[in-house]
Parts: structure tokens; C-alpha cells; sequence
């Protein structure tokens, strides 16, 4: 069974702030995760909506399919934003300030939400893990009209800038950034991006999750032991999933994820187990069709992909 390790491992960008800012207009409100915007509904925030993310207290958990049923919910059931704190910005910007542009909203909500989140999870939010820095900020109506509050939160952003939904609080949570077996990620390009159907185009194929802390009791392992380990502990995990499907016969390989240090004094010890396949040139992930659970997978030739906006990504 063919190893994709070396070349599926690039380096990751460190991950000081996990800032990541999507423009989701969500009603009056603007939900800032990544540098790619959402495409959420413009319509008018009810009033009701509105009390909601400005007034609960924090620690509350939201949910909404768009900003007019906005709704506190349990932790533990499935949202999409964490509240960790309120900053109000009026100090910095005085009733004349001009409505931010995105560059500056990423600087405000880097400066001012960080923080905010990071003692929200007692200074032990993972850099690399599966929650991310974001915010709920006034739109420019409600911003002339003297608004400066903004809520800092955590959320679960996958690949390609998609909202994913969370159960559970991030404050007593595991922060590996692990999905669940039988998850394809899709491709855009030739990188990850959000989870799909699998008889959708995609990256990876999630075959297992294998817990890293019962094999290393005695502390962090470095990524060479980490492939020692995860290279048969993967391999059995893809031929239980598959039930035995000849991934090499058929192109495809097995891959996984490492844990950083910094995740691992965390408590973030979990890794994604995934098949998959790059291009015959090594420019990027090849697109799969079909699980390889089921049916079976068919690669589609190198000659329809879509040339690459940006360089090979992992899976997080």
C-alpha cells in the first residue's frame, strides 16, 4: 500500500494567531473567519436575531442558517460560533471614523480578539488545532449609526473557508483537527477544500483517526517516530475501512496527518488518517470520484484539472 507521507506533509504556516476572517453577511451582522468570503444570505437581521448576538453572555453558543433565525443554543448541540468576549472599539474609533475596509477589519479583530480568545481558553488554544479566532461585528449601517461593540468567538473553519458546525465547547473539548471516518474533503484546484459528498470531486477520503497518545506515553514524539507509527497504524486502519480494496491497484495511497509540540502540550494528540492521491508531476492533489468504501473511486485524468490558485495544502 503506496505511503504518501513526505509529499503530503509541506510545512504549515505558523499559527501564532489562528486569526481567520470570512465576510459571512449574516443580516446586520458581519461574521469575520478567513480571507474568503461566504456567501450568506443579505436579508434583513430581526431584532430578535440581533439581541441574541449581542446579549448573550459568554460562553453561549450560536446557531443560524442565516442572520434571521440566529439562535442561542446548547453547547452541546450543534453551532457555529462560541462567544468568548465583547470589545467595544469606540475608544479607537470615535463616532467620525469611516467604516472599516477588510484589511483593517482583519488588523482590529487580530489586535483586539486574540487575546480575547485566548483567555476565553485559559491560554491553551492550540495554533494548530480545530478552532479558529473569529468575530461578529456590525455591518456599516449599524456602525454609522454608532455601533463599536464586535463579539470575539471561537469556530470550526474548514479548508476552504466553509463555516463547519460544532458540538460541544472548545473550553473542554478536543482541539485535534480530526473529521469524522467516511468525510471526503473536496478539491478546488489542486488543494483541499471543504467536505463534500464523496460522488463529488475530491482531495481525501477520511479512513481513520488514530490517537497518537497511547503509542508515545512517555512525551512528544517527533515527526519521523510519529510516521513510524502512523505508516502501519494507517495502513490497517485504510484496509479496515476499505474492508480490503487494492488502493494501489486502483492509484490511490494513504496518508496522515502529525501532530505538532505545541498541540501536543495542549492535549491535541489525534490525526486524520486519509486516502488520496497528488498528480503524476507533483503540482497538486488529484480529484477522486466515489468513496473508496462502496462503488469505488475513479481518479480523473491530470489533464482536466484546473490550474493551481495556490501551492499543495494539507488537510487543516
Amino acid at each position: 500500500m503506496p505511503e504518501l507521507t513526505e509529499w503530503f506533509h509541506p510545512k504549515r504556516r505558523p499559527g501564532r494567531t489562528r486569526l481567520m476572517m470570512v465576510g459571512a453577511f449574516v443580516g446586520a451582522l458581519v461574521v469575520l473567519a478567513t480571507s474568503t468570503l461566504f456567501s450568506w444570505p443579505l436579508g434583513g437581521l430581526s431584532a430578535a436575531a440581533s439581541n441574541v448576538a449581542f446579549e448573550a453572555p459568554d460562553g453561549s453558543c450560536l446557531m443560524w442558517t442565516d442572520g434571521n433565525d440566529m439562535n442561542k443554543v446548547d453547547c452541546s448541540a450543534s453551532h457555529l460560533f462560541e462567544i468568548a468576549g465583547t470589545v467595544d472599539l469606540a475608544a479607537s474609533y470615535p463616532a467620525d471614523a469611516p467604516f472599516p475596509d477588510g484589511t483593517l477589519w482583519q488588523k482590529i479583530v487580530q489586535d483586539n480578539c486574540t487575546g480575547v480568545t485566548a483567555r476565553f481558553m485559559s491560554n491553551k488554544l492550540d495554533p494548530y488545532g480545530r478552532y479558529h479566532t473569529g468575530a461578529l461585528k456590525p455591518k456599516d449601517q449599524q456602525w454609522a449609526a454608532g455601533s463599536r461593540s464586535m463579539r470575539c468567538g471561537l469556530q470550526v473553519i474548514g479548508p476552504g473557508g466553509k463555516l463547519l458546525p460544532a458540538t460541544g465547547s472548545a473550553t473542554t473539548g478536543d482541539q485535534s483537527a480530526v473529521y469524522d471516518v467516511g468525510t471526503c474533503l473536496g478539491i478546488d484546484g489542486k488543494s483541499v477544500s471543504d467536505p463534500v459528498p464523496c460522488d463529488n470531486a475530491h482531495a481525501y477520503e477520511i479512513v481513520g483517526i488514530v490517537d497518537l497518545k497511547p503509542l508515545f506515553p512517555d512525551g512528544y514524539p517527533d515527526q519521523g517516530k510519529q510516521d513510524a507509527a502512523l505508516s502501519p497504524a494507517c495502513g490497517k486502519a485504510a484496509t479496515d475501512y476499505t474492508k480490503g480494496y487494492d488502493l494501489t491497484k486502483n492509484g490511490l495511497g494513504v496518508t496522515w496527518d502529525v501532530v505538532h509540540q505545541e498541540s501536543w502540550a495542549i492535549g491535541s494528540m489525534k490525526v486524520n488518517c486519509k486516502v488520496g492521491q497528488k498528480l503524476p508531476d507533483g503540482s497538486g492533489l488529484q480529484k477522486i470520484i466515489n468513496s473508496v468504501k462502496g462503488v469505488g473511486p475513479q481518479l480523473v485524468p491530470s489533464s482536466t484539472q484546473a490550474a493551481p490558485s495556490s501551492n499543495p495544502q494539507d488537510s487543516h
